[in-house]
């Protein structure tokens, strides 16, 4: 009797040789449904097969099996919407979605998609246009603090391999990896502290060092408001699996998962309350419960800065597919993708304006297979 199961992909990188321009043929895909494997130089027509409500686990993996490759993302690029609750796996190496069982997916139908790996560690972007970015490229961190000036100041290296960033130029940077939260709240002392180990393993982080972090895993959420206190407090669950995290603690939390975006303002109430679904599948959220969250997908960006409103509004598309966003809707967000960094100020003006290239190597590079839904298995 055959059952539907779990996809696995095994993706294997010529970590040696690959470049920009030569990165289809340096990347194979294999998996363990019996499809194909992949032909080196032709990654878009490589597809896997999925079951409804199963999951697709991703293993990214060294061809010379000594150099370590960080999974950065799974996104969406056309076709059926096959898959949900995007996360990265127990591992640098691994990025997990589950296959939705809605009665809009048949057999047959496929998905387009974008997996973005990285050589030299994660990478991604926190801080606001009030006083400039923070980015990080695997334990390197680094801050602009002018716009004017439009000049990178690296700070020490992270404690550890990061996987997300938080903070704000004014009280700097706070980063994570696994259940370690790091800080550094004073550029010219240039230390990082640790906090007490968070509750669970983390998969997101907002916050400032004013006050303190907000971290989540699956449907849980915690912060901390006091590193004098030095403790976490769980508050409830969040109304989905979460994809990702914004706010800071003087306002509380903001979350999503596909286009549901939820905020709770009030950690003594205790409740989460749903705003107006998104204008498209969100792949990153950044702002605060004082103006609304800001979001994007691909090149798409829209704000909610009213909750009593409840209205999305969109913006001029980015000049590239966003891998990361920061900011807020006092001033507009900033973006990045590898070491392309854009910015905007005024939504008004909805234009947006160049920033000096990330001062890191990140030697990213994104590959467009698909996916196919198999008939499920007759018991």
């Amino acid at each position: 009797m055959s059952t539907a199961k779990d996809t696995n992909v095994t993706v294997t990188v010529d970590t040696d040789a690959i470049t920009e321009l030569n990165k289809n043929l340096m990347v194979a895909f294999s998996d363990d449904m019996g499809d194909p494997d992949g032909l080196l130089g032709d990654p878009e027509h490589y597809v896997s097969s999925v079951y409804k409500n199963q999951m697709i686990t991703w293993t990214v993996v060294a061809k010379n099996g000594m150099t370590p490759v960080f999974f950065q993302n799974v996104k969406k690029d056309g076709g059926s919407a096959l898959m949900n609750q995007f996360g990265r796996g127990n591992g640098h190496n691994k990025f997990k979605a589950n296959i939705k069982n809605d009665k809009s997916i048949n057999e047959g139908d496929t998905e387009s998609y974008t997996i973005t790996i990285g050589l030299n560690g994660y990478e991604g972007i926190a801080g606001n246009n009030e006083n400039g970015p923070i980015v990080y490229v695997g334990q390197k961190v680094a801050y602009m603090s002018s716009y004017q000036k439009n000049i990178w100041h690296a700070i020490n290296d992270a404690p550890f391999e990061i996987e997300g960033v938080a903070g704000e130029n004014s009280l700097g940077a706070i980063v994570y990896s696994g259940n370690r939260v790091a800080y550094m709240n004073n550029y010219a002392k240039n230390v990082w502290q640790e906090t007490a180990l968070a509750p669970f393993n983390i998969e997101g982080i907002t916050g400032d060092n004013a006050n303190g972090v907000i971290i989540y895993s699956g449907n849980r959420v915690a912060y901390m408001n006091s590193y004098a206190d030095n403790k976490w407090h769980e508050v409830n669950n969040a109304p989905f699996v979460i994809e990702g995290i914004a706010g800071e603690n003087s306002g509380g939390a903001i979350v999503y998962s596909g286009k549901q975006v939820a905020y709770m303002n009030n950690y003594a109430n205790n409740v989460w309350h749903l705003v107006a679904l998104a204008p498209f599948v969100i792949e990153g959220i950044a702002g605060n419960n004082a103006k609304g969250p800001v979001v994007y997908s691909g090149a798409k960006v829209a704000f909610m800065n009213n909750y009593s409103n409840n209205v999305w509004k969109s913006v001029a598309d980015a000049p590239f597919v966003i891998e990361g966003i920061a900011g807020n809707n006092t001033k507009g967000p900033v973006v990045c993708s590898g070491p392309q960094v854009e910015k905007m100020s005024n939504y008004q003006a909805n234009i947006w304006a160049n920033v000096a290239p990330i001062p890191f190597k990140t030697r990213s590079f994104t590959i467009d297979p698909k996916l196919q839904v198999r008939k499920r298995p007759q018991s």
